[in-house]
C-alpha cells in the first residue's frame, strides 16, 4: 500500500511540471499570434466603406459596345480607422459596365491628394476593381483621393440596351447614378467597304460591298446610286451582283448572305462607271451589292495607293396610312493599296520542285516528261522555261523564282503514257526559301482513264481556300467513285477516272464559308482526258460591316535610324475582349494591314518572330472612331537574336494550318504572355492566377488575407496534452 501511494505521488509531481510546462508554452504560442495576427489576416473593404463618389465621367458620349468607357471613383480612408498594408478595398462595378477581357490584370498606382502612393489597383475579370493598401498607409490613416479608369471599362452586353441606361454607383453616401447611351456599331441606312485582291486571271481589283437599308426601313422605293471617283480604277461590266441578306448580329455587325436576286431588280449603268439599282415595294429586306472595279495600274495594289468610292441611297418608306417617309443616306468607303499577307510580294527567291508518277497502283516514278513553266503576269501567261525534263527520279527543279503565280504544263508525256494537259500551279510567296513540292500523274495509253484538277476559291477576294470536299459522282449510275479534299493551296486533284459523265459535289465547305450547292457537271473521254481546271466559288458564312482599316509597319531595332522592315513576322489581331480576330504576316516592307474593321478597341500581339529576332511581347493597342483612326501607321520593332539573321519566315504562310504541333492554328491562348507555358502545366496556357501569374504559393507562408488557424492550433496542442497525459496514466 505505501509502495502505491509513493508511486502515485511520483507521477503526480510529473504531471504537474508537465501540465506548468504545457501551460508555459501555450502562452508563448498565444502571445506569437497575437504579434503576427495583423500581418496574416487582411481586411476586406467594400465600397460603401470607403468609396465617395463613383461616375461615368463622358455621360454625353454614345458608346459602342466595343468602347472603353471612362470612370471615376473619389474614395475616403478617414472614417475605416487605422489601415494595415495588405488591406484591400474591392469595388464592384455597376451591372452595365464589366472589365475587358484584355484589360484584365493591368494595374496603376493609387496615390491620395497630397502624391503619395498608398496602393495598388488591379482590374480583376469580369466586374471587380482590387485596391491593395501598401506599407504607406501606415503613415496616413486620414487619406483621401481620387483615380480613374480611362481603358479597360466597357459596356456589358448582357445587361445594357440600345439607348439610354440608367447606372448606379453604390458609395458611403448611397447610390449615385450616371447615364450610359449605347448605340449599335453603326446607325447609317447605307454601308460601303472595299477589299483588294486579284480576279481570277490574276488581275489586281478592288470588289466593293454595299449594304443596302440596314436598318430594315419598310419600303415603298429606294434607289442606291454608286459613283465611281477614283481615276486609278475601271469599273469590271458585269460584276455587279445583289443579294439579299439578313442580319446575324446587327450589333456586332456580321449579317448572311441570301440568295441571288440580280434579275429581280433594275440596274443602269453609265459610260463613267456609275450605276444605279431600283428597288420598288422590298419591304424590309436589306440587300448587298458588290462589283469590281479593276486597277488601271497594277503596282499601286503595294505601294500605299488609296482608293476611294462612294454610295448613296434615296428613296420613302412606309408610314402611316398611305403617308409615307423621305430617306437620304450617304457613304463613303477606302481602302489601301498594301500587300495583304500570302499575296507573294515578298523578296526571297523560291523554288519548286515537281514529282511526276504513273497514274497506275504501282505510282512509278516517271523520267523522260517534257514541261513549260509559265508565270502568271498581269493576266499574261510569261513563259520562263521551257524543255524541262524529269530525272531518274520523275523530278524537275526549278530555284531562283521570284514571288508570284505560276504554273507547270506537260509538253510530252514519257515513253508509254497519255499526255496530262492538266495545269499544274503553285505560288512562290517571295516569304521562304524553303521549296514548294507540286506532284502530278500520267495514265497509261489506251487506258482510257482520265484527271480532273480543281481549285476552290473565296468568292469576294478570289484568294484560294483548303479543306474543301467533293464527292466525284458517275452522272449515269449516280455512283460516288471517288471524293477530293483541296489542300493548303487551294487545289485538289484526282486520277484514274474511267471515260464517262461525272458530276462534281460540294459535300463539306472551308471552315467559315457557305457550301456551294451547285452540281458541275464534266465528261472524261478521248477528247477530254483532263478537262481544264474547274473553279469552285465559296461566300464566306457573314460578312463583317466594318469601313476603316489600319496599317502597322515592323522595324528592325538594332538599326532604328535606317527604318528597315523586317518581313515574315506574325501578328494576330484582337479585339477590346481578347478574341482573335485575324492572323497578318509582314510584306517585304514590313508592312501588315487590317480591313474592314469597325469603330472601337484592338490591338497587335506578335504571335511569332522572323527568323533572327526575339519576340516582342508588348500589345500593340488602337481605336478605330467612327469617323476614322486618326492613327498614321502603327511603329514597332524587334531585338535581334545572336546579331540577327537575314529577315524573313522560314515557312510558308499556312504551313500549320492542320499541323499537330500547332494546336491552337497560330492564334495563342494567353494573349498577353505568349512565350509563357506556364511550367508544362496543362491549362492550355492560361494563368491560374491572372494578378499575380507567377504565384503558385506551394510551400509558402500565409499569404495577406488569409485566415490563420489559431483555434485549430490551439485545439491540436489540448489533444496533444491529452494523449501524453492519457499513456502517463496507464504507465
Amino acid at each position: 500500500m505505501y509502495y502505491r501511494n509513493r508511486k502515485g505521488n511520483k507521477y503526480g509531481e510529473k504531471i504537474t511540471q508537465f501540465l506548468a510546462a504545457f501551460v508555459a508554452a501555450l502562452g508563448l504560442v498565444v502571445l506569437a499570434f497575437s504579434f503576427n495576427s495583423e500581418n496574416v489576416q487582411a481586411a476586406d473593404y467594400g465600397s460603401t466603406d470607403m468609396i465617395t463618389s463613383g461616375t461615368i465621367i463622358k455621360q454625353d458620349t454614345t458608346y459602342s459596345y466595343s468602347q472603353s468607357v471612362g470612370i471615376e471613383y473619389e474614395y475616403d480612408c478617414s472614417k475605416i480607422g487605422q489601415l494595415n498594408p495588405g488591406d484591400t478595398l474591392t469595388i464592384e462595378l455597376p451591372d452595365q459596365l464589366a472589365i475587358k477581357n484584355s484589360n484584365n490584370g493591368e494595374t496603376f498606382d493609387v496615390t491620395d491628394n497630397d502624391g503619395n502612393v498608398i496602393g495598388t489597383a488591379t482590374l480583376v475579370s469580369p466586374d471587380q476593381i482590387k485596391v491593395v493598401f501598401n506599407d504607406k498607409i501606415e503613415n496616413h490613416p486620414d487619406a483621401s483621393g481620387k483615380f480613374t479608369i480611362g481603358n479597360g471599362v466597357g459596356v456589358n452586353k448582357d445587361n445594357t440596351q440600345l439607348g439610354e441606361n440608367s447606372v448606379y454607383f453604390p458609395t458611403m453616401n448611397g447610390d449615385q447614378e450616371s447615364t450610359l447611351n449605347v448605340r449599335p456599331i453603326t446607325e447609317n441606312d447605307l454601308t460601303k467597304k472595299g477589299t483588294l485582291g486579284t480576279d481570277e486571271n490574276g488581275n489586281a481589283i478592288v470588289t466593293w460591298s454595299i449594304l443596302v437599308n440596314r436598318n430594315e426601313l419598310d419600303l415603298k422605293n429606294m434607289t442606291v446610286t454608286d459613283t465611281m471617283l477614283d481615276p486609278n480604277l475601271e469599273f469590271v461590266d458585269g460584276s455587279i451582283a445583289i443579294r439579299e441578306a439578313t442580319w446575324n448580329d446587327k450589333e456586332g455587325g456580321s449579317y448572311n448572305k441570301g440568295k441571288y436576286v440580280t434579275d429581280q431588280h433594275q440596274i443602269t449603268t453609265n459610260a463613267n462607271g456609275t450605276f444605279s439599282v431600283d428597288f420598288e415595294g422590298t419591304g424590309t429586306q436589306m440587300f448587298l451589292i458588290t462589283y469590281q472595279t479593276k486597277l488601271k495600274n497594277p503596282e499601286q495594289a503595294s505601294d500605299g495607293t488609296v482608293f476611294r468610292n462612294e454610295a448613296s441611297m434615296n428613296g420613302s418608306f412606309k408610314g402611316n396610312g398611305n403617308g409615307g417617309s423621305q430617306f437620304e443616306s450617304n457613304t463613303s468607303a477606302k481602302v489601301t493599296g498594301n500587300a495583304n499577307s500570302g499575296s507573294g510580294n515578298g523578296s526571297k527567291k523560291g523554288s519548286v520542285v515537281l514529282t511526276k508518277t504513273s497514274a497506275d497502283n504501282n505510282s512509278t516514278l516517271l523520267p523522260g516528261a517534257t514541261y513549260s513553266l509559265y508565270q502568271k503576269v498581269n493576266g499574261e501567261d510569261k513563259l520562263i522555261q521551257s524543255n524541262l525534263t524529269t530525272n531518274e527520279n520523275g523530278q524537275i527543279t526549278v530555284n531562283s523564282l521570284s514571288a508570284g503565280d505560276y504554273y507547270f504544263i506537260e509538253t510530252k508525256a514519257p515513253d508509254g503514257y497519255q499526255s496530262n494537259t492538266n495545269l499544274i500551279p503553285f505560288t512562290i510567296t517571295g516569304q521562304t526559301t524553303t521549296p514548294i513540292e507540286v506532284s502530278t500523274e500520267d495514265e497509261l495509253e489506251n487506258s482510257k482513264e482520265g484527271s480532273i484538277i480543281i481549285q476552290k476559291l473565296d468568292a469576294l477576294t478570289g484568294y484560294r481556300l483548303p479543306g474543301a470536299e467533293f464527292d466525284v459522282i458517275n452522272a449515269d449510275t449516280n455512283e460516288v467513285i471517288g471524293q477530293i479534299t483541296t489542300d493548303r493551296l487551294g487545289y485538289g486533284h484526282m486520277y484514274n477516272i474511267p471515260y464517262g459523265n461525272y458530276i462534281l459535289r460540294e459535300t463539306k465547305a472551308p471552315d467559315g464559308y457557305i457550301l456551294n450547292d451547285k452540281d458541275i457537271h464534266f465528261t472524261v473521254g478521248d477528247n477530254s482526258q483532263t478537262p481544264a481546271i474547274i473553279s469552285v466559288e465559296n461566300d464566306k458564312e457573314t460578312g463583317i460591316d466594318g469601313n476603316f482599316n489600319v496599317s502597322m509597319i515592323k522595324y528592325d531595332a538594332d538599326v532604328p535610324d535606317e527604318n528597315i522592315g523586317v518581313p515574315g513576322a506574325e501578328y494576330t489581331l484582337y479585339d477590346a475582349d481578347g478574341n482573335p480576330i485575324d492572323v497578318y504576316i509582314t510584306n517585304e516592307d514590313g508592312v501588315i494591314q487590317a480591313n474592314n474593321l469597325k469603330p472601337g478597341s484592338y490591338y497587335f500581339l506578335e504571335t511569332k518572330a522572323p527568323d533572327g529576332y526575339g519576340l516582342n511581347p508588348n500589345p500593340i493597342h488602337f481605336t478605330v472612331t467612327d469617323k476614322d483612326i486618326g492613327l498614321g501607321t502603327l511603329e514597332t520593332s524587334d531585338p535581334r537574336t545572336n546579331g540577327g539573321n537575314e529577315g524573313g519566315n522560314t515557312e510558308e504562310p499556312g504551313d500549320n494550318n492542320g499541323n499537330e504541333e500547332d494546336n491552337n492554328g497560330g492564334v495563342i491562348v494567353d494573349p498577353e504572355n505568349p512565350g509563357s507555358n506556364n511550367n508544362g502545366n496543362t491549362d492550355g496556357g492560361l494563368i491560374t492566377n491572372p494578378i499575380n501569374p507567377g504565384n503558385s504559393n506551394n510551400g509558402s507562408l500565409p499569404q495577406t488575407g488569409e485566415k490563420s488557424s489559431l483555434v485549430a492550433t490551439l485545439l491540436g496542442l489540448i489533444i496533444l496534452a491529452s494523449v501524453v497525459y492519457t499513456k502517463r496514466r496507464r504507465a
